[in-house]
């Protein structure tokens, strides 16, 4: 049985349609949500995170918070909620059922770009996006897309970097022979629309990219780093500062335990969400934290040319009509409770020897 793609014409228009709908979450979020948030009741804060359930290898990382017991262990009270992909995380963001987003570049743009109470507090990963063209098209560069029907997830990280790489070509976005026609696909649907032949090419991320090639449909032709962003609300980083600091030591520590423990990390990923776990080996993996040996080998600041990339991305974003409003980065970013976290648990040293394993329900 083929599965129905949507197309770029209805697709485009449903964009705006969504930014007003997130908007319009927004504004109706309730005051229960927001007092959650704010721990107004002098209970410990609401702190709600969200993630995606098959990016790699975020996902391994935060399988490891749900895994075991760092959180308790630095004194977080943060709970974890999953996602398909980053966009269905903004709507639950804006309608005040998370308080945290763990998301590509572009995602965490959007939500910024929607509302104003949101900053990201931390770098999760390091990733590629991917170009993957199916085999027999004879596509094996940009160029070779002119004419061709090509599948990205629309809101994703891939989607302006896809639109503009093909402006950076010259190569026009439509429906005409010369034109290059892009189809809104879900992640989990990539291999499927490339093997069906609904689109020649996709712009995705790992382990998609991976799980493609594997399995014979189609082989990659560009890669452009990428970085994931933990954005929390506002409110969380005035009123509780501690509790996102223990947050993010509980994140550093997640990601020694992973580097550590790439078997076990990988199976929680593989079960979750259901990729083959021996594709999972031969992913493409450019996060550094992965080759750490000890604690002060983690690092998650956000870095200048991280900003500057994260400012270039935006404003591709903006003058694409991908996000309604420009968003000033170095505004929406907090430095200083990553650095106060990396200072603290380098003095504290790690809890590795106190992690233990709990039971997901």
């Amino acid at each position: 049985m083929k599965v129905a793609f949507c197309s770029r014409r209805v697709c485009l228009v449903a964009l705006p349609l969504l930014a007003l709908a997130l908007i319009s979450c927004e504004r109706k979020e309730t005051a229960t949500s927001r007092n959650s948030a704010d721990g107004t009741s002098g209970a410990p804060p609401r702190i709600v995170i969200g993630y995606q359930t098959a990016w790699a290898t975020a996902g391994q990382l935060m399988e490891t918070l749900v895994h075991t017991s760092i959180t308790k262990l630095h004194g977080s009270s943060a709970t974890f909620r999953t996602f398909l992909f980053g966009p269905d995380m903004n709507e639950a963001a804006v309608g005040g059922n998370i308080d945290g987003t763990t998301v590509g570049v572009v995602p965490a743009i959007s939500l910024m770009a929607v509302s104003d109470d949101w900053v990201a507090i931390c770098r999760v990963i390091d990733f590629p996006v991917s170009m993957v063209a199916r085999n027999g098209t004879g596509v094996t560069n940009f160029p070779g897309l002119k004419g061709r029907k090509v599948g990205v997830p629309f809101g994703s990280g891939a989607h302006p970097y896809l639109v503009q790489r093909l402006q950076d070509e010259k190569l026009p976005v439509g429906t005409g022979k010369d034109d290059v026609d892009l189809i809104n696909i879900n992640p989990t649907e990539a291999a499927t629309a490339l093997q069906q032949g609904a689109v020649d090419a996709i712009a995705t991320w790992e382990p998609n990219a991976t799980i493609i090639e594997g399995k014979g449909i189609g082989r990659s032709f560009e890669d452009k780093r990428y970085v994931g962003l933990l954005t929390v609300r506002k409110n969380l980083v005035e009123k509780h500062p501690s509790e996102v600091v223990a947050l993010i030591k509980s994140v550093i520590e997640a990601n020694l335990y992973v580097a550590q423990h790439r078997e076990q990390s990988d199976d929680w990923f593989a079960k979750r969400s259901n990729f083959d776990r021996e594709l999972l080996k031969r992913i493409r993996i450019i996060e550094p934290n992965l080759k750490a040996t000890c604690i002060e080998d983690i690092s998650i600041e956000i870095t200048p040319a991280d900003i500057g990339l994260c400012q270039q991305v935006a404003d591709q974003m903006h003058a694409s009509g991908l996000i309604k409003r420009p968003v000033k980065i170095a505004d929406r970013v907090n430095l200083g409770l990553a650095k106060r976290a990396a200072d603290e648990l380098n003095k504290a040293g790690s809890k590795a020897a106190s992690i233990q394993l709990v039971e997901v329900k």
